[in-house]
């Protein structure tokens, strides 16, 4: 018997015919399998704290790209604009994050890839590191890039997953 006032379907969950009808589990369990990749069960619904993360980490990305930019230990050669133009975007990225509810985890992804090929590049360079001759606080900042990126990329990959939702999405769960 099916419950036509039910709260999953007056959001728009249909999934009627599923075990726990609240996703669509099917299409997640591989051919052959009986249950989904362990990864799947994990589900954080917490919409708002996940879009502010994520911008917060590009945030940091783009402080950090600044502070280097303006340290007097460049990289490598023509290194300079390139860490201006991540800092530019990622200005852009969190006005954007803030102002509108647009969907802009993509441009993000770009703004952290491009922050790891410096950080790749300095690697081949001459990066601010304490046996180059910057500051402590200069290889931390440095080093700062490569795991604000790193960390970008993880939480990007786990919204593209499932495991995370970031806002104006959400995931249905039924409380």
């Amino acid at each position: 018997m099916e419950d036509e006032n039910s709260p999953a379907l007056r959001v728009g969950v249909d999934f009627r015919g599923t075990q726990n009808a609240t996703q669509p589990v099917l299409e997640h369990i591989r051919p052959g399998k009986k249950r989904a990749p362990l990864l799947r069960y994990i589900r954080i619904n917490l919409p708002q704290t996940t879009r502010l993360l994520l911008v917060a980490v590009i945030a940091v990305i783009g402080a950090a790209s600044a502070a280097v930019a303006l340290s007097d230990h460049e990289p490598f050669l023509f290194a300079t604009p390139l860490l201006w133009g991540i800092c530019g975007a990622a200005m852009v990225f969190v006005t954007v994050g803030l102002m509108s509810s647009a969907r802009i985890w993509t441009w993000g992804l770009i703004i952290a890839l491009s922050s790891l090929l410096v950080y790749i590049g300095g690697l081949l360079g001459n990066a601010p590191y304490v046996w180059n001759g910057a500051s402590v606080a200069s290889a931390a900042i440095w080093n700062l890039t490569l795991f604000a990126s790193i960390a970008y990329i993880v939480l990007f990959w786990a919204l593209r997953y499932g495991m995370i939702v970031a806002a104006p999405d959400k995931q249905n769960f039924l409380d």
